[in-house]
């Protein structure tokens, strides 16, 4: 951060702003007459992080269930993220879109049973999107 005074007042400038940068930041200021200050919030907008612990639940007859966690870090987004869900195996690449953190797939959707899948999960906000989350495989029973 670089420090300024100019004739109309005090200037921090942050430059290459990062999501570490958010926070409240406070000026206080003092001289023979008084006291004043001022916070200040500074919002970084960002694509999401990565969502997390992309997991299988639940594999019943004909249907898989997986589940995740949002991530750590929404991107200062006040709308729900919405979620790109890639199922894949050798024959098949199933693209799946939702706001939840859960997805139940069944041979409706286009799976089989017994055929293992790979999953891989994306986080979306207006901003951007986060990198994938560690892919995980499962297997309907």
């Amino acid at each position: 951060a670089e420090e300024s005074v100019t004739t109309t007042g005090y200037v921090l400038s942050v430059s290459s702003v990062v999501r570490n940068h958010r926070g409240y930041y406070s000026c206080e200021v003092s001289n023979g007459v008084g006291r004043d200050s001022v916070t200040v919030q500074l919002m970084v907008k960002a694509s999401p992080t990565v969502p997390r612990q992309l997991m299988s639940v639940d594999n019943g007859p004909f249907s898989a269930t997986i589940s995740w966690f949002p991530p750590s870090d929404n991107g200062g987004t006040d709308k729900p993220l919405n979620y790109s869900i890639n199922i894949t195996n050798n024959t098949v690449n199933l693209p799946f879109s939702t706001t939840s953190t859960q997805l139940t797939l069944t041979m409706d959707d286009g799976i089989w049973h017994s055929s293992m899948y790979s999953v891989r999960v994306i986080a979306e906000n207006e901003y951007g999107v986060s990198p994938p989350a560690a892919s995980i495989f499962t297997t309907p029973d």
